[in-house]
């Protein structure tokens, strides 16, 4: 198959595991470093990439990435693969701020992680984190081109549950996964979501079949 004239797709990466993960607790701004698992799951996400590239010719013309080390050392083993130079970072698709939640257990506060909650002043509003992804989709994204953003699980789950969908998709498994893949085509204005929870050696069987 050849993917390589395929344009204007936005491909969203969340990082990979931090020890914050494996204790299960409510992870935002804090600069929490990949463990030696996340350090794999990157390694194997950017060769499951670069087949993908490999098999298709599809090209990415850049990698974004939040500026947090967790999401930054993802970005930087994916773009080391594909051959895509340096990394750019972008504060807005950095994650969603928890304030006071940070650092608690994810079980008992996961109710949090998608909406806003009044008793919880210090948790940033999901209208803010929004606004801010439209703003980087805006001022990044091209018909002409193809980009990979490397970033964060609420910001992940967010945006795509208020995203447009592509006709007949439905998020069925909204808990993102490590190291998976959130697919959107761009068509100028808004991205459409394609696919979500894709793991990168399935993309170039993905990206086929949209």
């Amino acid at each position: 198959m050849d993917l390589s004239k395929k344009k204007g797709l936005i491909i969203f990466v969340r990082h990979g595991q931090t020890d914050w993960n494996t204790k299960g607790l409510m992870q935002g701004r804090e600069d929490i470093p990949l463990n030696e698992t996340g350090l794999e799951q990157a390694a194997l996400t950017a060769q499951g990439i670069k087949n993908a590239c490999d098999k298709t010719g599809i090209v990415f013309d850049k990698v974004v990435s939040s500026p947090l080390l967790r999401a930054s050392v993802t970005g930087d083993t994916i773009a080391a693969s594909i051959g895509c130079g340096c990394v750019y970072c972008d504060d807005r698709v950095t994650e969603r701020d928890f304030g006071d939640l940070s650092g608690t257990p994810f079980d008992t506060n996961s109710k949090y992680i998608m909406t806003d909650v009044t008793e919880q002043p210090t948790l940033e509003p999901v209208s803010s984190l929004i606004s801010r992804v439209k703003d980087f989709i805006k001022d990044t994204a091209s018909t002409k081109e193809n980009i990979l953003v490397v970033t964060h699980g609420a910001v992940t789950r967010i945006f795509a549950d208020n995203a447009k969908k592509a006709p007949g998709y439905e998020i069925t498994a909204p808990f993102l996964l490590n190291c998976h893949l959130v697919v959107y085509s761009y068509n100028g204005s808004e991205a459409i979501l394609q696919g979500y929870n894709v793991p990168s050696d399935r993309l170039d069987e993905f990206l086929e079949e949209i």
